[in-house]
């Protein structure tokens, strides 16, 4: 009689080692890709808000003849306005008052507001932080990856870093 081969059906630690290795490494792989997509779609939804502000400040600027914080339009001084504050006039009828000279709102403009012109979850950005609007906005002012641009009447998103005239800035002119 010969000898019984004995059978080892069972994986050895190389092998198990090697197959971990492995799914770390696609797991890896697929969190870094969805890290990614989370990102962009960060900024596809505050590009789309930016959109939707900038209607509702001409929706605004139609009935009551004021930008927010009863700013006159067209005018490239400060003050910058957060569009989630009441005077912003975005989402509740402002109160009568000045807010910040050349910024007022008077009797008559506010009797003309017929708004809220947005929702008031539009008014934060996907990081969490307001909407700016910024008369004298100064594109990639501290950004030194890209060339200063222009001043714009712009609404703003800080982006990621939550600093301003930075690189990560996501904003829409409003003309």
């Amino acid at each position: 009689m010969g000898r019984l081969k004995k059978r080892n059906n069972g994986f050895t630690l190389i092998e198990l080692l090697v197959v971990i290795a492995i799914i770390g490494l696609l797991a890896t792989i697929v969190l870094v890709a969805l890290s990614n997509a989370r990102d962009k779609a960060k900024i596809s939804r505050a590009q789309a808000d930016l959109r939707q502000l900038r209607n509702a400040i001409e929706f605004l600027v139609d009935d009551t003849g004021k930008w927010p914080n009863g700013c006159p339009p067209e005018s490239t001084a400060n003050p910058e306005a957060y569009l989630n504050g009441p005077q912003a006039g975005l989402v509740s009828r402002p109160s009568v008052g000045i807010i910040q000279l050349p910024c007022q709102w008077t009797v008559e403009e506010v009797a003309k507001w017929n708004g809220p012109y947005v929702k008031n979850s539009a008014l934060i950005d996907p990081w969490g932080r307001p909407y700016v609007f910024d008369p004298d906005y100064f594109v990639w002012m501290f950004c030194p990856s890209k060339t200063p641009g222009a001043t714009y009447v712009a609404i703003v998103s800080s982006g990621e870093d939550g600093i301003g005239y930075s690189c990560d800035d996501v904003f829409i002119k409003m003309k």
